[in-house]
């Protein structure tokens, strides 16, 4: 049902110019100061500044210069991903797009480009253009100019959609607030790490000796599994539920019996490594904890490191997940390409600096602890808000639910 004062339209309608697709010319070998968007460059959230390639300024790239206020779609891509589309707001200099995505203006007499922008991103738009795209692959398919064209718009007064789009960017503002919170929280924890898991920077009221030693010397690297009746229940990981940020992201329940034989097994309070890349480089592995029975299997693509006694656990989590732990681990990997490892041999004779004083190891972790739970409870308030945006869009765009508008506006 179209809401009252409200009306179906076609996307060509309310273009201002037509919609065009771009060019694909060869990257450049150096810096040339102009540029060309990748395909990766369209994201869910707007721009991906970084998914660009130098060009040399030919006509045809000077011809697909982007600017403020154009609209980009993907036009071919993964089934999720096809159709996404993006508002640019000035964001990189001497830019152009390429022919996988097209572009259009919206006239502005007629529609509001925050309006537009929000109902491009809307569930029903996206499932309209993921419900027409076709192709011969399952994993790369198309839409085509007059598939885009045709995109149904459904449209309030333009006084009532400049109200929506205000209202919507004031929900955006708060939402980039907690993000710039967020990286700030990870550039501090960085920093800390850096300072606190080297002995440059001391806690208070330690002043006892650091040491260097071999990882060997402080923690069992990949222990033996331990007896269990077979059907005892225990926490089972593959390596998709660990973050790239070294977080345990979800487990299952499984029976002893069922993988006893050909997976990792670790305990609580182990940590994990993925020993595989790119999953090594990445970041991913864990600090386990809170396992069925205290018991877990997982991926053979994890090490497992298992504190020695007077070594604090959570102090070798944190060395892990430091920069140099993973540079000097993706260095020195082994094998073919594609199937490079980080070996046993090499985590046994990896040196680490660490204070010879159990409460300082600690204390140290408690306060990377105190971070990670400070930056994980503003990733909560992001996901919240990130939520609740999308359920007011869902009821705004429809019309579902109404804004009030001055009679003067």
């Amino acid at each position: 049902m179209v809401p009252e004062g409200w009306h179906m339209e076609m996307l060509k309608n309310i273009v201002d110019g037509g919609i065009k697709n771009g060019y694909s010319p060869n990257a450049a070998e150096k810096n040339t100061g102009h540029w060309i968007l990748g395909l990766g460059a369209l994201g869910d959230n707007g721009l991906i500044a970084s998914e660009i390639k130098p060009v040399e300024a030919t006509q045809k790239v000077l011809n697909c210069r982007l600017h403020s206020g154009d609209f980009l779609i993907s036009r071919s891509n993964t089934p999720d991903k096809v159709g996404r589309s993006i508002l640019f707001k000035g964001e990189i200099d001497n830019c152009s797009y390429p022919d996988l995505i097209m572009r259009f203006r919206a006239n502005e007499s007629l529609v509001d480009t925050g309006f537009i922008e929000a109902k491009l991103k809307s569930f029903l738009v996206r499932g309209y253009f993921k419900n027409c795209a076709a192709g011969s692959s399952r994993t790369m398919v198309k839409i085509n100019k007059p598939i885009v064209e045709k995109t149904p718009l459904l449209l309030p007064p333009l006084h009532e959609q400049k109200k929506i789009a205000c209202i919507l960017s004031t929900w955006d503002k708060a939402i980039d607030t907690v993000k710039n919170l967020i990286e700030n929280s990870k550039a501090q924890k960085k920093a800390l790490m850096q300072q606190l898991l080297t002995g440059k920077r001391r806690l208070p009221r330690f002043n006892g000796r650091w040491k260097e030693v071999c990882l060997a010397d402080i923690c069992s690297i990949n222990p033996k599994r331990l007896p269990y009746a077979p059907d005892t229940k225990v926490s089972f990981i593959p390596m998709d539920a660990v973050s790239e940020d070294a977080k345990l992201i979800r487990y299952d329940i499984r029976e002893y019996s069922k993988v006893k034989q050909g997976f990792t097994s670790f305990i609580n309070g182990d940590v994990l490594i993925a020993k595989i890349t790119p999953c090594f480089e990445n970041g991913k592995g864990a600090y386990v904890e809170n396992l069925m029975n205290g018991i877990g299997f997982g991926s053979t693509e994890f090490h497992v490191l298992r504190a020695k006694t007077e070594i604090n656990s959570k102090f070798i989590y944190y060395l892990t997940n430091t920069r140099e732990f993973r540079v000097r681990g993706e260095t020195n990997m082994q094998g073919s390409a594609g199937q490079k490892r980080v070996t046993t041999n090499l985590l046994r004779s990896f040196k680490v600096a660490i204070s010879s004083d159990y409460k300082e190891q600690q204390q140290i972790s408690s306060v990377l602890t105190a971070s990670d739970k400070e930056i994980e409870t503003l990733q909560q308030k992001l996901d919240c808000l990130k939520q609740e945006k999308k359920a007011l869009m869902q009821q705004l765009l429809t019309g579902k639910r109404r804004v009030k508008v001055d009679t003067d506006g």
